[in-house]
């Protein structure tokens, strides 16, 4: 650690750095909320307040990188700040150039990551909690209502927190190495391992859906034809919302959201007629 900048200093990036997206603008994206994170680094190395003010004007530029990885690009620039301070020959833009160059690839890693896979698969477990725990009895409280959110909020900060606390110090030790920090951080794995979670507990849910959407009492012990009366109900408005999904995947891969409604749609139709 150097003498110049102190642990506290970078803890204190960390924490200011849950609030870069405060004042998110399409003119500076997260420019604000990154010089707003580094005023601690700055006021530590600039003892004149022209050059701790020069110095705040060159990070309140254009940013945008995913929030909880924008740490790492905080302490490529605490470092490169640091060697400026003392006099070595860095210039305004190797800084911004270096900002740049790590907040791209962290973000094209950190969207698939935190909101493709995780936060999904976050929602999925406290779906699935909310259909593994019974309902309570009457005049009990749903301990459901608090649950199945906390869950949701652990699993996802499970990941982003130790991130959010420890990403500013390793940007700061790994800034004249950007490409090796951004390798170090194995994000392409993580990614994939979060994937395969996802996919069993989005499998674990349906199961518990299905058997949650069964027809009630015994109207399926009977003959064949009851049984299937007694399924059609339900398996029919699923089955036209996959058809849909499906056939819309193929005939417009890239838009997902759309397909997605008209499947919702289709299945909601099918469940208003049978």
């Amino acid at each position: 650690m150097s003498d110049r900048l102190k642990r506290s200093d970078l803890f204190r990036t960390s924490t200011r750095s849950f609030q870069i997206q405060a004042l998110l603008q399409p003119e500076r994206m997260q420019g604000l909320g990154f010089g707003f994170a580094m005023i601690p680094i700055l006021r530590r190395l600039y003892a004149d307040p022209a050059e701790r003010g020069a110095a705040l004007r060159r990070h309140l530029a254009y940013f945008a990188t995913h929030p909880v990885l924008a740490v790492f690009a905080l302490g490529v620039a605490a470092r490169l700040e640091e060697r400026r301070a003392a006099g070595e020959p860095v210039v305004e833009a190797q800084i911004d150039g270096t900002k740049r160059a790590v907040a791209t690839p962290l973000a094209g890693l950190g969207d698939p990551l935190f909101w493709v896979t995780l936060r999904p698969l976050a929602g999925l477990l406290a779906l699935v909690a909310l259909l593994l725990i019974p309902p309570p009895i009457a005049g009990e409280p749903d301990v459901r209502v608090v649950l199945c959110p906390l869950i949701l909020l652990l699993t996802y900060n499970a990941v982003a927190l130790p991130y959010r606390f420890t990403g500013v110090a390793r940007g700061y030790r790994d800034g004249d190495r950007p490409a090796a920090l951004l390798r170090s951080l194995h994000l392409s794995e993580r990614t994939a391992i979060f994937e395969r979670a996802g996919a069993f507990a989005f499998g674990a849910f349906l199961v518990l859906a299905a058997s949650n959407l069964g027809p009630s009492g015994a109207a399926g012990d009977g003959a064949p034809a009851d049984a299937i009366a007694a399924w059609a109900p339900v398996l029919a408005p699923l089955l036209l919302g996959a058809a849909v999904g499906l056939a819309g995947k193929k005939a417009l891969p890239g838009r997902p959201v759309e397909v997605s409604l008209a499947a919702l749609l289709a299945g909601c139709v099918m469940a208003a007629w049978v």
